[in-house]
């Protein structure tokens, strides 16, 4: 069960909106009445501003959650002036161009790369922080390739008729930031309200608009405008709420639970299956007992150690360009229902065949034209923060990218009483998920996977197939407690081969002479000055592909060291080793350093690292407490303390946001912190 974090907790009961900046979580809600109004039949579009109709259904989205011209003064400007425009154009009788022309989908990137990443998260069952209440909790994301000024985003469930069952929500981003081009939003409400909504539903859509501003190769500010949908399946959304709806062809029987009202006939409500119902997700999965203080799945590059939960090895002499990342995929998922199709990204039909013997096949069919409750076809991605977009995964060896996973799901039907149930079921290993965009190859700090199934299910026996989105993957934010889908976090960090590891009698050894149970000299986190012997617990062994930092001191003692790797400075402070600058000064055996040279140095030998603890007989042990060693002379952490500084959160102020935005939005950004 997911827990929901504290911060959603306060926002939930919150009658305020507030706009975010740098920190990831999100606005309050506004408790708002949805129009009674059929789906529009498009689920991924792109508004034309420069229409009236989708002009005035912009203000309107905004109007709704409190944002007026007078608050909001440059963004209203902005999307005024797409029909100042269309009347300038229209007086010469040339037709307008939207300013949204100019897309950012447009970019020119490696074909596996979504370069504007508009995507629903799914939904999940979430408990608050000290309470027994759960939460029904829907999740979408946007990450642009290019830095935006503005990015506006709502979300809410709703029916088929758009009246909501979720809390409508929205967030406001103002540039980038630490933030930089991924926004996340989700929004809630509680299970037994929403069992009971969606009781009396036909279907469900999660229905997300985006509203993004960002500046064109001439300096001018793009307004886009998207809407997505998505029809969620309903009998499997309520069965995961917990709820199995009654059969309609079974009267009353002895083993039937209480009775349910459905319509207007009363029927006994069904027991649930003895499989689980949703996902069952063996990989991947932070399956390594690590040091992290909350669940990370970690994948090493070049490297393997005790945290490592996979390990992205190659040669040292392996080209950049020719470095993919490699995930795991393996799992399952069970629906309610009979999935008649299964659509690959370009959706051609896979149709399942039910063949003599019993077994299903699948069966490549016709290509569609996307369907307008659906978003994507079935396909894996991984989302990174820093990098903006998204990219698929490619196969082995990186062909058929667009076909892979949907083509390795298998089917299994079920009967459940008078019905029927399908699993999914996939198994995709490390050597076959791989990710043919090599700039995944690199340290990520929060990197989403999503898994996006787009299936054609007949809900039950008789009615008619309708085509359902199953998503499965880590959250959006990072935000959760207990997740059982935790993000990735891909990152590498070590010492050259040779370098000189201090002992506790004053001698040295090259890293590569030390094993497990040894002892070195080195210091606490918590007193880098007060020197200790430490047992080495784990040692981490890998290449480097990239090149690595090359520090001389002006006592004439070099180090070679990875760009992530701590080096202890004077203030007794960890900083990565490519953030050290000429002039610096660095903690040493028998004193301080000053930083003379700093280079770049392509290097194609084995790195080392070291994870240190106390020995046993010394009393002080803290719970998470890192360490440092010294590597020729050199004060540097270890693997927990290169763990616990790979990535930090800034917190920016006021000030800070302002300095980034240009001034034009400076009053609807000071406007959106009232």
């Amino acid at each position: 069960m997911k827990i929901l974090s504290l911060s959603i907790a306060l926002a939930l009961g919150a009658s305020s909106a507030l706009a975010q900046t740098s920190v990831p979580h999100l606005a309050n809600p506004i408790n708002v009445e949805q129009p009674n109004i059929q789906i529009e039949p498009a689920s991924y579009v792109r508004s034309n501003l420069v229409n009236k109709s989708h002009n005035a259904r912009l203000k309107a989205r905004l109007a709704k959650y409190g944002l007026t011209k007078k608050n909001r003064p440059h963004l209203y400007n902005l999307i005024d002036n797409q029909l100042y425009q269309q009347d300038k154009y229209s007086e010469s009788g040339v037709v307008a161009q939207s300013y949204g022309a100019t897309t950012t989908e447009n970019c020119e990137t490696h074909p596996s790369n979504v370069c504007s990443f508009f995507k629903h998260m799914g939904f999940e069952v979430a408990t608050l922080p000290g309470t027994t209440e759960k939460y029904l909790v829907v999740s979408a994301l946007n990450s642009e390739r290019v830095p935006t000024n503005y990015t506006f985003i709502d979300l809410t469930l709703v029916d088929q008729n758009g009246r909501s069952i979720t809390l409508p929500r929205y967030a406001e981003f103002f540039g980038d930031g630490t933030e930089q081009k991924r926004k996340s939003i989700y929004s809630a409400v509680k299970v037994d309200s929403a069992i009971e909504t969606i009781k009396n539903a036909e279907r469900i859509y999660a229905d997300a608009w985006v509203t993004v501003v960002y500046e064109d190769a001439n300096g001018n500010e793009v307004i886009e405008d998207r809407n997505s949908k998505v029809e969620y399946p309903r009998e499997t959304l309520l069965a995961i709420l917990g709820y199995i709806e009654p059969d309609e062809t079974l009267q009353t029987e002895p083993g039937l639970m209480s009775t349910a009202s459905i319509g207007a006939s009363t029927f006994a409500e069904m027991p649930a299956p003895t499989i689980p119902i949703g996902s069952n997700v063996t990989h991947p999965a932070d399956i390594a007992t690590g040091t992290e203080t909350e669940p990370k799945i970690i994948v090493c590059l070049n490297r393997n150690y005790g945290d490592c939960d996979y390990e992205n090895i190659y040669p040292s002499n392996t080209p950049n360009g020719d470095m993919k990342l490699k995930v795991p995929f393996i799992g399952e998922y069970v629906i309610m229902g009979k999935v008649k199709t299964i659509y690959r990204p370009d959706w051609t039909e896979l149709n399942v065949v039910e063949n003599t013997d019993g077994s299903l096949s699948l069966e490549v069919g016709e290509k569609i034209t996307k369907p307008a409750e659906a978003e994507r076809g079935s396909n894996i991605f991984i989302q990174t923060k820093e990098g903006g977009g998204a990219t698929e995964i490619a196969g082995n060896p990186y062909s058929e990218i667009e076909n892979f996973f949907a083509d390795r799901i298998e089917v299994e039907y079920i009967p459940y009483r008078t019905r029927t149930l399908t699993r999914l079921h996939w198994n995709i290993t490390r050597n076959e998920g791989v990710f043919g965009d090599a700039t995944l190859y690199g340290r990520y700090q929060d990197a989403n996977w999503i898994m996006n199934i787009a299936v054609a299910n007949e809900p039950r026996p008789g009615s008619a197939p309708r085509l359902e989105t199953i998503v499965i993957g880590s959250t959006g934010m990072g935000t959760w407690e207990d997740l059982d889908h935790p993000p990735m976090q891909i990152v590498y960090s070590c010492l050259a081969k040779g370098s000189m590891i201090l002992l506790p009698d004053g001698s040295e050894m090259p890293i590569e002479k030390l094993s497990v149970g040894d002892t070195v000299l080195g210091a606490s986190q918590y007193s880098p000055n007060i020197r200790l012997p430490l047992e080495i617990k784990d040692i981490s062994i890998g290449v480097e592909a990239i090149p690595m930092v090359k520090l001389t001191t002006r006592e004439g003692k070099t180090l070679l060291l990875t760009e992530s790797h701590p080096v202890i400075t004077q203030a007794g402070q960890p900083v990565w080793a490519k953030d050290i600058k000429v002039a610096d000064q660095i903690q040493m055996h028998g004193g301080f350093g000053f930083i003379t040279k700093v280079e770049r140095v392509k290097y194609n030998d084995a790195v080392y690292n070291l994870k240190l603890g106390r020995t046993k007989d010394d009393p002080k042990h803290r719970v998470n407490e890192t360490f440092s060693m010294f590597a020729n002379s050199v004060q540097v952490g270890d693997l927990a303390t290169q763990s616990a500084n790979e990535f930090k959160e800034v917190v920016e102020t006021e000030q800070d946001v302002l300095i980034r935005l240009p001034e034009s939005w400076h009053k609807d950004y000071l406007n959106s912190k009232r």
